[in-house]
């Protein structure tokens, strides 16, 4: 069983997201897997196999409790819930020598919502000084936020990364270059000057990220600096891989199938 994600939690992305999980179907089913269908979160139920994009507290739950019962979830509960809590993420990366955004700059805040994904973009709010961070961190707080997540605003080229953890896949791409955003927030940090870096370490961070959530199907965002050092300020589970998606749905279908033969 295939579980869509609810469209509260796609935003701007519906159409995106459904078509990554349909792609991943139709190779299942090519390499025949004939029972597969694709459910939203409130109709799924029984099945031997799960494939999941849901970001909803309960069908987590649920779904957690079938993995202690031996069925096999991609991605796991756990890992998507820990994804959906930004702040408790975070501190599990840095704690862990995974490259991520500081505490503290000079350059404005990043102010995030830290115990839910963003669904809209006041979720997500660009101030300029700390100052500003703290009294935006206590409106959140004030809004029912239960943790919310600063970090300093890193200089340089955004990329947005791609992976499917332990196959090999991994496609980055500048999305200054070509336009595709969720809310526009990239602009932030203009143009991409294409400052050189190391594209394997990039790699090795993000697979890192990946076994220390149990997120084998992952993206997430990055800063490359002037100097070619990178701090990974966005890490989620099964973005809609729109700039890559024939070859992330064969990854993804290889992954699921080992999962199911093992």
């Amino acid at each position: 069983m295939a579980i869509s994600r609810a469209e509260r939690f796609s935003p701007n992305s519906v159409d995106k997201d459904r078509a990554i999980l349909q792609a991943v179907c139709c190779r299942l089913q090519a390499a025949g897997y004939a029972d597969v269908r694709i459910e939203s979160e409130a109709q799924a139920g029984e099945a031997d196999v799960y494939v999941t994009m849901a970001r909803c507290h309960e069908t987590l739950a649920w779904l957690e409790e079938r993995e202690r019962q031996g069925c096999p979830v991609i991605n796991s509960a756990r890992g998507i819930s820990l994804c959906c809590r930004r702040y408790d993420q975070m501190q599990l990366l840095e704690a862990h020598g995974v490259p991520v955004a500081p505490a503290q700059g000079g350059d404005g805040y990043w102010v995030k919502r830290g115990d839910m994904p963003a669904e809209t973009q006041a979720d997500v709010l660009f101030v300029p000084d700390w100052p500003s961070a703290v009294q935006a961190r206590a409106a959140m707080l004030g809004h029912g936020a239960a943790s919310v997540d600063v970090r300093a605003h890193v200089a340089g080229d955004l990329i947005k990364f791609y992976g499917v953890e332990g196959t090999g896949f991994f496609r980055c791409f500048y999305p200054g270059d070509d336009g595709q955003s969720k809310f526009g927030d990239e602009q932030r940090n203009g143009r991409p000057h294409h400052y050189a870096y190391d594209g394997a370490a990039l790699q090795a961070a993000a697979e890192h990220a990946a076994r220390l959530t149990a997120t084998s199907v992952y993206g997430g965002d990055c800063i490359v600096r002037a100097d070619g050092t990178f701090a990974l300020v966005d890490f989620n589970d099964w973005p809609s891989f729109s700039r890559c998606r024939d070859a992330a749905a064969e990854a993804i279908a290889a992954v699921i199938i080992k999962r199911m033969q093992t």
